[in-house]
């Protein structure tokens, strides 16, 4: 099942940019324009992320991220501000938010973020029940980075995987990990999403009033990866300044938590990913020398898909699988010469934009056996949930909240209203007709009258929304 994610924020403009990046990476969108509908819909629906506007009018993001930590919301919250924001933003973090984005927003940004976020609430780590897609081949270029691994697994050496992105190297670095044989856990830390403001209190921790809204001793990711691993994610996109701690406790194994002078001893397994080219990040200056001889020592490429082709029809099939129980569909086989097209693409997203596309393939065809014409259709566009029969085509209902100021006269407002009210009350009650009359309380013939005025279509919302 897709991934939930609710966009607060009363730019509309942005609100749809943001739910356009994240629809095409397989998300799950919930919109709000205003901070008491937004969260009136993160306490209702829980979704898994919210990224919270911190400027709105009536109800700003701070009151938001207040209300839902009153109301027990424990999932990961995303500020997001403009840059004469920063210091509020900041105080937003310190407060419970998981992490800000600074406008303008780029897709890179947001998506890294909500990934973080996604991670951060998975409820376990083992390799065992996540699905290694990643782990999944049997050509020599693949073979060669599982030897390599498991060579180094056991031994206490730094490793820097290095590759380009959606290849697969988080999935490594988990890989040596659960084979390392390591008690501690698996920390991952991804250096490109986290600001530099914040960056030493992750790494490091801090201890109570340290800093303004330091209202608690914050454990450091040192401290949590002791007797682990450590896996700094993108470290080539880490600030020099950051970079300079980060080989001082690498060459020392102590950290200072912020605003203490006590030495912590971590004894911590490094593995280090990068896409980029670290060698001429240091001939830029951007990137310290020391820093990466200490983390290199053994480094891992990982193969872009483009050479282990040979590898795509088994991860298709395993995607496939996954699709079709996550979506309650039946078993898909691919015909031969299905997955012999899908070798001929060049997957410049590797992995990931593999997995969307059979992603697409399964939920749009819906049948047990696919075969080369279905895959061309769908890749192609000539099949899309917009020239599917509505017969096969899931109507999404038309739900958005009523602009009252539209309406023209008293009459209208009331009418707007009443529809809406009465749509989110059968939410409320599963979609029982004659408990939502009782509950607003009307009788059950004019209930049946109300919907019919209105022309609810009941079934269709149910139909949508589920039974709770």
């Amino acid at each position: 099942m897709a991934e939930r994610v609710l966009i607060i924020d009363d730019e509309k403009d942005i609100v749809e940019s943001i739910a356009n990046i994240l629809a095409l990476e397989g998300y799950s969108v919930l919109k709000a324009t205003r901070g008491y509908d937004g969260l009136k819909i993160a306490l209702n629906d829980n979704p898994d992320v919210v990224l919270l506007d911190i400027k709105m009018p009536v109800m700003d993001g701070l009151e938001v991220l207040e209300k839902l930590i009153e109301n027990d919301f424990t999932n990961p919250v995303i500020i997001i501000s403009g840059h004469g924001d920063i210091k509020t933003a900041v105080e937003a973090v310190q407060k419970g938010a998981f992490d800000f984005l600074e406008k303008p927003l780029g897709a890179e940004q947001i998506l890294i973020a909500v990934k973080n976020a996604i991670q951060s609430i998975k409820k376990t780590d083992n390799l065992e029940n996540n699905n290694n897609f990643f782990l999944i081949g049997e050509s020599e270029a693949f073979r060669k980075v599982l030897a390599i691994a498991e060579r180094v697994a056991k031994t206490s050496a730094p490793v820097l995987i290095t590759g380009e992105t959606g290849t697969g190297k988080e999935m490594i670095a988990r890989y040596i990990h659960e084979k390392s044989g390591r008690k501690g856990n698996f920390v991952e830390v991804n250096c490109a999403a986290i600001p530099e403001e914040l960056i030493e209190s992750e790494l490091f921790g801090h201890v109570k009033g340290s800093f303004t809204g330091a209202i608690d001793d914050k454990e450091g990711k040192f401290v949590a990866a002791h007797n682990g691993t450590l896996f700094l994610d993108e470290i080539g996109d880490m600030s020099f300044k950051t970079q300079a701690k980060v080989l001082r406790a690498l060459q020392e194994k102590i950290i200072y938590a912020i605003g203490s002078n006590n030495p912590v001893p971590v004894n911590v397994r490094v593995i280090s990913a990068t896409n980029k080219d670290l060698k001429k990040e240091i001939e830029k200056g951007n990137f310290r020398e020391d820093l990466f001889y200490r983390i290199n020592v053994i480094e891992i490429e990982m193969p872009p898909l483009r050479e282990r082709k040979d590898d795509i029809p088994l991860l298709a099939e395993h995607f496939a699988g996954i699709v079709a129980k996550e979506n309650r569909l039946d078993n898909v086989v691919f015909e031969k010469d299905a997955l012999e097209y899908l070798k001929s693409f060049e997957y410049r997203g590797n992995i990931r934009e593999l997995k969307n596309k059979i992603e697409k393939i399964v939920i749009l065809c819906q049948k047990p056996v696919i075969n080369k014409d279905d895959v061309e259709k769908v890749l192609t566009g000539s099949i899309s949930l917009d020239n599917l029969p509505l017969s096969e085509a899931k109507k999404v209902p038309e739900l958005k909240q009523p602009n009252l100021l539209k309406a023209k006269t008293l009459k209208e407002v009331r009418e707007m209203a009443e529809k809406y009210f009465i749509i989110e009350k059968l939410k409320e009650n599963n979609f029982n007709i004659s408990k939502t009359a009782e509950v607003i309380g009307v009788p059950r013939s004019n209930m049946y009258k109300k919907i019919e005025q209105y022309k609810i279509n009941v079934k269709e919302l149910e139909d949508y929304y589920g039974k709770g």
